[in-house]
């Protein structure tokens, strides 16, 4: 009779040095959620004014005083686009610049966008939003953006759940999360 082996004989070990070891900041939660924890804590629920592009740059200088790192340059990327008085308008460029991978990540909008939603999104439905976005003919990409922006904040999506997306489900559990995480931490990366 072959008597059974303990397994723990042969602990498992973390592998060598090498790629594992220089992408595995990429994945820490700690991390990721260092980088949230402003914007979900500080962020108004519900916003005090009806929105206006000055609203975004006061938002975003008392986010970043909460503890969003300064690299982020969010109230300089706020000021960019504070010319917008539409709040459906501006969600949807944000979120399609977000969607859009030939565009690059740099400033990261996901902050801003997020801070939009977090504030705006009780007078802003995600269904007018997905019909500006279709105007523009940026249906697609927009609604990856959203879902980017959903994935790193579960409480926006009760808000988007409000729409029917039509993103792949590979994508939704592939692509998104990777996506979502390489954007938060693109600051540490580069």
């Amino acid at each position: 009779m072959i008597q059974p082996t303990p397994l723990l004989q042969h602990p498992i070990r973390r592998p060598a040095r090498g790629f594992l070891d220089r992408v595995y900041p990429l994945w820490t939660e700690d991390e990721v959620l260092k980088h949230l924890h402003p914007i979900r804590n500080y962020a108004r629920k519900v916003a005090r004014s009806s929105f206006d592009g000055s609203g975004i740059v006061a938002a975003s200088i008392r986010i970043e005083r909460a503890g969003l790192p300064e690299s982020y340059r969010l109230p300089d990327t706020a000021r960019q686009y504070a010319i917008f008085q539409n709040c459906e308008q501006l969600i949807a460029i944000l979120a399609s610049r977000m969607g859009d991978p030939k565009i690059a990540p740099v400033p990261p909008l996901w902050p801003l966008l997020a801070l939009i939603l977090f504030e705006w999104r009780g007078s802003t439905p995600a269904t007018r939003v997905l019909t500006y976005a279709a105007r523009m003919g940026l249906s697609e990409e927009v609604q990856r953006g959203l879902v980017i922006v959903a994935y790193l904040f579960p409480e926006l999506e009760s808000w988007l759940g409000e729409v029917h997306l039509r993103i792949p489900l590979w994508e939704r559990v592939l692509a998104i999360p990777l996506a979502a995480r390489k954007l938060v931490l693109l600051q540490k990366t580069t």
